[in-house]
């Protein structure tokens, strides 16, 4: 449990990194995911598991790139907007999507605790940003939009790696990894296109991007992933709350984010939606 726990904590890190960075959107995102993807590369060279890369897995980790990588652009152009708490707690509603999707396109039932969990996670969202909507100004409420589609691309992402698992029965860890350098290749042409500069400004830009990359990226994925499999389902989904929750949090000590009780009580509704919705079907996995 512990490395599951120490995983959560050191993703929740991911949107301060990318604040304190202060790179271009694209340019961050591909040195997080190259760089996270060349580590975990290492790590699992010196396990031996470099012929897993087969050209399936290469095959679906592009596949998963292309999703993986509309939610970097989404997500880190929300942090720029509405700052990395909020960014973060949006892009966890990605279990609204990807139960939606799975009912509709993979024509999966959808589990009675959806009912709940929707509704709540709904809920939690409008007191954390429906109700102050009219007030907002144009930039804030483009990134609570750009924070959504952050879920929604996810979701995909995490469909595409589920089809692919259950397909080809590939190293979960080994598929992470190809996904992740194809993502960072896909992240890396945007920047270029978009003319962004890949120029690193400063030793604390280095610093915090190489934090990003190096530790919250590979390390913390590589924890959660072996994590995973010694700890209940329930409890899973306890711990992996833990993300956006320290990520809110970080926002208030960090860079002074104002709060008040409606918005507190939205991010407490929206947890425990999220929660709900995030449990099932692990019991079922482990046995497997």
């Amino acid at each position: 449990m512990s490395a599951l726990v120490i995983g959560a904590v050191l993703i929740s890190f991911s949107s301060v990194m990318v604040v304190l960075a202060g790179l271009p959107p694209d340019v961050a995102g591909f040195y997080r995911l190259f760089g996270g993807g060349l580590a975990m590369l290492a790590v699992l060279a010196r396990a031996g598991k470099l012929k897993l890369f087969t050209p399936n897995v290469i095959k679906w980790g592009c596949v998963a790139a292309v999703f993986f990588a509309g939610d970097f652009v989404f997500w880190h152009r929300s942090i720029a907007h509405v700052g990395p708490g909020l960014s973060t707690m949006l892009g966890n509603f990605q279990v609204i999507p990807l139960a939606v999707v799975s009912a509709l396109f993979f024509k999966e039932r959808m589990p009675p605790r959806m009912y709940a969990a929707i509704p709540l996670a709904l809920a939690g969202l409008y007191l954390m940003v429906g109700v102050e909507w009219s007030h907002f100004s144009a930039d804030y409420k483009l990134g609570v939009v750009f924070g959504l589609l952050t879920a929604f691309f996810y979701a995909l992402y995490m469909l595409s790696l589920k089809y692919a698992l259950s397909k080809d029965r590939a190293d979960s860890l080994v598929l992470a990894s190809a996904a992740a350098l194809a993502t960072g290749v896909i992240l890396g042409a945007f920047a270029v296109v978009e003319g962004e500069s890949f120029v690193i400004p400063s030793l604390k830009s280095l610093a915090a991007i190489s934090t990003l990359a190096l530790i919250c990226h590979a390390v913390g994925w590589f924890l959660i992933t072996r994590g995973l499999q010694n700890v209940r389902g329930a409890l899973v989904g306890l711990i992996l709350l833990l993300q956006p929750t320290l990520s809110f949090v970080w926002d208030i000590l960090f860079f002074g984010k104002a709060v008040n009780p409606i918005e507190l009580s939205g991010v407490a509704l929206a947890l425990v939606g999220i929660y709900i919705g995030s449990q099932g079907g692990r019991r079922k996995k482990r046995s497997r």
